[in-house]
């Protein structure tokens, strides 16, 4: 493969050379078949990774659907203390601990380990429908926790392995905005639908449970056959076009699209203090749309008197809204290269639905309100994800952000399981007054990375980060990463 990086450098002076010489090596990539490939790779990758993301979140969120079908009165739940949000909490604890061990892994044993997971969290969803009391409820959220974690950090990492920088916002975009969108309105119809079907001799919220963890068992079955781990690996590309994906990322990542992982690099990766503030605006974000996927049934019901079957219906219209939304979000992100005022602009959606939350009592305006409070939500945390991990300069330091922004931006997650509780019902104002304050909090940070970006990518064109360079060997230098001075942060 001419004109492509070996990967191993004779000394620093080739180093910088190679560096300098980015720009021209990818203006000599043919940008016809580039394109080609990007249609392939998001035809083949982005469908699978979506539906993957669709299910977790659905067997995630099913507590949800199942509530007003009387799932906590059948498992015995009490209000005080609130079992039901501590079991949820529970759940969010175990899913941020397994984050990183499981992206190490999935860095070592390839895509695969996607499909273990699928098929494990899908069979714990099952196993969710045989449940009587709440110690076999923790237990199964545990479960559900330890498999589920894994996912959002795999899939990221998965997708760094075939997307340049400025293609990663758009395609987590696509995938990490669907999941939570098109679940709530998958699973509010599907769950709408099996109320009022006969599934064996199963009642109510033990249909939910069932057969949703069988057609999330039957995808991770079949995506052991069918999701690719790496370009290099793909049977889905011809030799010509694995040449080019390879190509196009070892330009992108100044060569380095391969190295070992030292505890080190991965102290290094933790350290990023962009990745951290990624991490805030993510968890505040997931206050919100957490919180919405868990307890939007449940706010609903309290607007009016519904059935069970007319309240998961009143959830899907404002999760199509969202997902459109997010779609079109993650597309300008992608093609303008810019994260940040994206982020502050749809924030403020979420801002005005959830004044609309403290001030009106009309169950009209306040039905409306959730249309904005979600959709001002929903692409932002993929932003500040995709943000972070396309900041990120080396494999492992990808590896490790794409595992550190959702696994801590879970506490948002927590948090959200304590802002609805019965006492608070029916307007929630604990829940809606946080979430004024978690939308403004986002706002702020994202804007403040982009201007940051903008400030120090000006600084490095004038040469005023090019000290980093003095003094170090050839190693040292391609562990720079995001910090080497020919870097451009996304902003």
């Amino acid at each position: 493969m001419t004109n492509s990086f070996s990967g191993e450098y004779a000394d620093e002076k080739a180093v910088i050379e190679q560096v300098e010489n980015i720009q021209q090596l990818h203006s000599q990539i043919d940008t016809k078949a580039e394109k080609r490939l990007l249609r392939k790779l998001d035809f083949i990758i982005l469908p699978q990774v979506t539906l993957l993301f669709l299910f977790n979140f659905i067997d995630r969120s099913a507590i949800g659907n199942a509530q007003p079908a009387g799932f906590a009165k059948d498992v015995h739940l009490k209000t005080s203390p609130p079992q039901l949000n501590i079991a949820l909490m529970i759940f969010y604890i175990f899913y941020i601990i397994i984050e990183i061990p499981s992206n190490l892994i999935l860095k070592k044993i390839g895509s695969v380990w996607l499909s273990i997971l699928c098929l494990c969290f899908g069979a714990v969803t099952i196993g969710s429908a045989f449940i009587s009391n709440f110690g076999e409820f923790v237990g199964v959220r545990i479960l559900l926790g330890i498999f589920e974690g894994g996912v959002i950090p795999g899939i990221v990492y998965l997708l760094t392995r075939f997307y340049t920088r400025a293609e990663l916002a758009f395609r987590i975009g696509v995938f990490l905005s669907w999941g939570p969108g098109l679940s709530g309105a998958f699973g509010g119809l599907l769950a709408a639908g099996l109320l009022n079907a006969k599934v064996a001799d199963l009642v109510r919220w033990e249909k939910i449970f069932v057969v949703e963890g069988i057609i999330t068992m039957s995808l991770g079955l079949i995506t052991i056959f069918t999701l690719p781990t790496s370009p290099e690996k793909t049977k889905w590309l011809n030799e010509e076009e694995r040449a080019l994906a390879v190509r196009r990322l070892e330009i992108e990542h100044l060569g380095t699209t391969h190295e070992p992982t030292t505890p080190r690099l991965v102290l290094k990766a933790c350290l990023n203090w962009r990745t951290w503030l990624a991490v805030a605006g993510y968890s505040f974000i997931n206050v919100i749309v957490q919180g919405t996927s868990i307890f939007l049934p449940t706010i609903i019901n309290g607007l009016g008197k519904y059935s069970a079957t007319q309240v998961q219906l009143r959830t899907v219209p404002p999760y199509i809204v969202a997902s459109a939304w997010a779609f079109g979000i993650s597309y300008c992100a992608w093609k303008t290269r810019v994260h940040g005022y994206f982020v502050a602009g749809s924030t403020v959606l979420s801002i005005v639905g959830y004044i609309m939350f403290l001030a009106s009592k009309d169950p009209k305006v306040l039905y409306g309100a959730s249309f904005l409070t979600f959709t001002g939500a929903l692409p932002c945390g993929p932003l500040f994800l995709a943000w972070a991990t396309a900041n990120a300069g080396t494999p492992t330091a990808r590896a490790v952000t794409s595992a550190i922004v959702p696994a801590w931006g879970s506490i948002g997650s927590i948090i959200c399981t304590w802002l609805y509780l019965p006492q608070y019902k029916p307007r929630y104002i604990p829940g809606n007054a946080f979430n004024v304050f978690s939308a403004a909090i986002s706002c702020v940070i994202g804007l403040t990375c982009s201007l940051y970006a903008s400030w120090e990518n000006k600084q490095r064109e004038a040469g005023r980060r090019d000290w980093r360079l003095d003094g170090k060997s050839e190693q040292e230098i391609k562990e720079l990463g995001e910090m080497h001075p020919n870097y451009r942060l996304m902003r």
